[in-house]
């Protein structure tokens, strides 16, 4: 059994043009603009460990066929 379609009371869609509002909130949420910061600063640490992380890899592995090409020359 599909689903019934709610009509929208047109009072709900005055500020409604191409499926848009054209006012949005008086004043932006002081907390959702602190919690967008903080997410930006987590997603940096998140993207400096892994940069970290890829360049000890890196390290390792040139250090590692270095040391497998000295015993194939000795």
């Amino acid at each position: 059994m599909a689903d019934e379609l709610m009509t929208i009371d047109l009072s709900e869609l005055e500020s409604v043009t191409g499926g848009r509002y054209t006012r949005g909130p008086e004043q932006v949420n002081p907390q959702l603009i602190q919690g967008i910061a903080e997410l930006a600063k987590a997603l940096q640490g998140v993207g400096q460990n892994l940069a970290s992380a890829k360049q000890q890899s890196s390290g390792q592995m040139m250090q590692l066929l270095q040391e497998m090409m000295q015993k194939k020359k000795g």
